[in-house]
């Protein structure tokens, strides 16, 4: 009985050790696009045309430990919300969608 209410209590606490993935990419996901959302205000966003310099701003100002790999598929999977200009006659879905393949273009180069 003693080995069984052990063994519940070992597998009850690695369970609680574990990281709630959906939390830290939810994380992420609103960093990031405070990240752009800046980016795009201040217009240096286009300074950050390749992979090198993207990834530079993106741990400097966001995580570094973010990866060209994980930012990628996040905007492959087009997770990641862009904030579009009231003038921008684009629709959100197509803006976005744009925006997340311009950035995995980048990424790749």
């Amino acid at each position: 009985m003693l080995l069984i209410s052990i063994m519940s209590q070992t597998m009850s606490q690695s369970n609680m050790s574990q990281p709630d993935w959906a939390a830290i990419e939810e994380k992420t996901l609103h960093k990031l696009r405070a990240i752009f959302h800046m980016q795009l205000l201040t217009m240096n966003i286009i300074n950050c045309n390749t992979k090198e310099k993207m990834m530079d701003m993106l741990n400097t100002q966001g995580d570094p430990m973010w990866t060209p790999e994980y930012i990628l598929e996040l905007a492959t999977d087009n997770k990641i919300k862009w904030v579009k200009g009231s003038s921008d006659p684009t629709p959100y879905d197509t803006y976005q969608e744009q925006m997340n393949a311009r950035l995995a273009e980048i990424l790749c180069g």
